[in-house]
């Protein structure tokens, strides 16, 4: 299983919100999946080059997309955006998604190569979750977005010192290294920004009320188990179970401070 991550920051309404959200596509259908994002950027938004209409939630949901499609009964930004979430579930892939306004958790990825932040280690936890439903001998990688040497290498080290450091199954379903690529050249990273824009937006629905039917989409798509609900939700507070932890002076994380 392929996992893409990516991250946004927003101001909604009177709160700055930060998302990590992730797509999950199964590594057997990857490749399709690359070509028909491909055939969307190429007949959607003219791209004749691979890195060229790069898919961002920022520009996709713009309020001009909506207007465009308003004014003129069409968007191409909007259809780009609806052909490839179609996509993610065409090859089987699976959303997840968490936001927050905790002011020192906005940083989202800890620059301390010793301590992941609370909002990374939730979503690791959602993967293993995820992992534990696929046949047995599967692993699975993790794909982020290239922001510069210094920051992708505590990002690089956090993540392997969690993986490697924690109790339970995770170096049997993980590839312990993360890989960085450039999410101009990366399908995967692109639909994990439309779900990273899209789940920023649910700290207030109603302030982009126009946004609700692509969210309904991504509630399609999200991942799920019985106990847990969807992998899509807002995190504001440690969970109660790892207080406890806590206290007994296991697991303690420092939250990154905001720069």
């Amino acid at each position: 299983m392929l996992f893409f991550i990516d991250e946004t920051w927003q101001r909604v309404g009177d709160k700055d919100v930060g998302a990590l959200a992730a797509v999950g596509i199964p590594r057997a259908q990857y490749n399709a999946f690359c070509r028909e994002i491909w055939q969307i950027k190429k007949n959607a938004l003219g791209a004749s080059e691979l890195n060229e209409c790069e898919i961002k939630g920022a520009s996709c949901f713009a309020k001009s997309a909506f207007r465009k499609r308003e004014g003129t009964g069409h968007s191409k930004l909007l259809q780009a955006a609806e052909e490839t979430l179609a996509a993610v579930t065409k090859y089987q892939g699976s959303a997840f998604a968490i936001w927050t306004t905790h002011e020192e958790w906005l940083l989202l990825r800890n620059p301390n190569p010793q301590a992941l932040s609370p909002i990374y280690q939730e979503l690791l936890k959602w993967f293993r979750r995820c992992m534990r439903t696929r046949p047995a001998g599967s692993q699975g990688q993790l794909f982020f977005d290239n922001r510069g040497r210094s920051e992708d290498l505590s990002a690089a080290c956090a993540i392997q010192n969690f993986i490697v450091r924690v109790n339970g199954d995770w170096r049997r379903h993980f590839m312990q290294t993360p890989h960085f690529t450039l999410s101009a050249i990366s399908p995967g990273l692109q639909a994990a920004d439309l779900v990273a824009y899209l789940a920023a937006n649910q700290h207030d629905p109603s302030v982009r009320p126009e946004l609700t039917s692509y969210w309904t989409e991504i509630e399609k798509i999200a991942f799920s188990t019985r106990r847990e609900g969807l992998a899509l939700h807002a995190l504001d507070s440690i969970p109660r179970s790892r207080k406890r932890a806590q206290k007994k002076g296991r697991g303690k994380r420092t939250p990154p401070k905001r720069r």
